[in-house]
C-alpha cells in the first residue's frame, strides 16, 4: 500500500471517529437538557402538590378556628344564661312583693337586690376568627363550598346581632337607673331604691330577665345547629372540633392557672408603721 493511500485511510478513520464523538456529545447534551427539563417539571409538580396540601391544611385549620369561635360564643351564652339564674330569682321575688312592703325595707338592702337583679355585663366576643374568615374569603370561594360560606356568614351575623341587641338593652337599663338616681324628685317612692322599683319601665326590664335567659339558650342551640351543618359541609366531625377547642384552651394556658383576685389584695396599712413619712410624723 502506497504512503498516500495510507494517509487517506488514516484521515478517513480520524474523521469517522470525530463524527462518532460528536454524535455522543450531542446525545449527552440532549440527555442533559431532557433531564433538566424533567427535573424542572417534577420540581414544579411536587411544589404544586406541596402547596395544595398546605393550602388544604390551612383551609382546614381556618375552618376549625371559625367553628371553634362560633362554639365559644354559644358556650358564653350558656354560661351567661346560667349566671343570670340568681338575678332571675331575685327579680321574680321583687316583682311579686307589694310595693308597700318593699318601701319598708332598708334602702341599702333594697338597692343591693335591685343591682343584683339587673347585673347586666356587656358582651364583647373575640372577632379574630371572623376577621380571618372575611380576609380570606377568596380561599373559601376556591373550595367551591357555597353552603359552608353561607352558614358561617349567617353565624357571624347572628353573633354580632345578639351582641348588639344585648348591649343596647344593657345600656338602656343603665341609662334608666342613672336617670332615676340622678333625678329622684321626678319619680315616686320613699327613697332612691324605692323609686327604682316603683318605676314601671324598670319593673319591665327586671321581668324580661327570665325571657332573656331562655332566649340565650335558644341562640346557643341555634349556633350549634348551624355549626353541625358547617361541620358536615367541611367534613369535620363534632368530636374533632371539640378536641381542637380543648387542645386550644390547654395550649393557651399551658398548664397555668388564672390569677385569683383575692391573692392580690393586701391587708390595710398600719398608720403607726409608715416609716417613709418621718418628716411629717416628727412635725406632728
Amino acid at each position: 500500500m502506497e504512503p498516500s493511500q495510507q494517509n487517506h485511510e488514516s484521515d478517513a478513520e480520524e474523521l469517522s471517529q470525530k463524527g462518532q464523538e460528536s454524535k455522543v456529545r450531542r446525545k449527552e447534551i440532549i440527555m442533559i437538557v431532557i433531564g433538566t427539563l424533567i427535573s424542572l417539571i417534577l420540581t414544579q409538580i411536587l411544589s404544586g402538590i406541596v402547596k395544595d396540601i398546605q393550602r388544604v391544611r390551612n383551609r382546614r385549620m381556618s375552618a376549625m378556628m371559625v367553628m371553634s369561635n362560633i362554639e365559644s360564643f354559644a358556650r358564653m351564652l350558656d354560661n351567661r344564661s346560667d349566671a343570670m339564674a340568681h338575678a332571675d330569682t331575685i327579680g321574680t321575688w321583687l316583682l311579686a312583693q307589694p310595693l308597700e312592703h318593699l318601701d319598708t325595707m332598708p334602702e341599702d338592702e333594697l338597692g343591693d337586690l335591685i343591682d343584683a337583679a339587673v347585673d347586666l355585663r356587656f358582651f364583647n366576643h373575640d372577632r379574630t376568627a371572623e376577621h380571618i374568615f372575611e380576609s380570606t374569603i377568596d380561599t373559601w370561594d376556591n373550595m367551591a363550598n357555597v353552603e359552608f360560606i353561607d352558614k358561617v356568614g349567617q353565624c357571624f351575623a347572628s353573633i354580632n346581632t345578639v351582641e348588639e341587641y344585648w348591649n343596647d338593652w344593657a345600656n338602656e337599663v343603665g341609662a334608666l337607673q342613672k336617670e332615676i338616681l340622678g333625678n329622684p324628685d321626678n319619680y315616686p317612692g320613699t327613697n332612691k331604691s324605692s323609686k327604682l322599683i316603683h318605676n314601671s319601665e324598670m319593673r319591665h326590664y327586671i321581668a324580661r330577665i327570665h325571657n332573656w335567659r331562655g332566649w340565650m339558650k335558644y341562640v346557643a342551640a341555634t349556633m350549634r345547629f348551624h355549626n353541625r351543618e358547617n361541620m358536615r359541609a367541611i367534613d369535620i366531625s363534632e368530636k374533632e372540633l371539640k378536641e381542637f377547642i380543648n387542645k386550644l384552651s390547654k395550649d393557651v394556658r399551658n398548664g397555668e392557672k388564672p390569677p385569683v383576685v383575692h391573692d392580690y389584695y393586701m391587708p390595710a396599712l398600719n398608720p403607726d408603721s409608715l416609716n417613709t413619712m418621718p418628716p411629717i410624723m416628727k412635725r406632728d
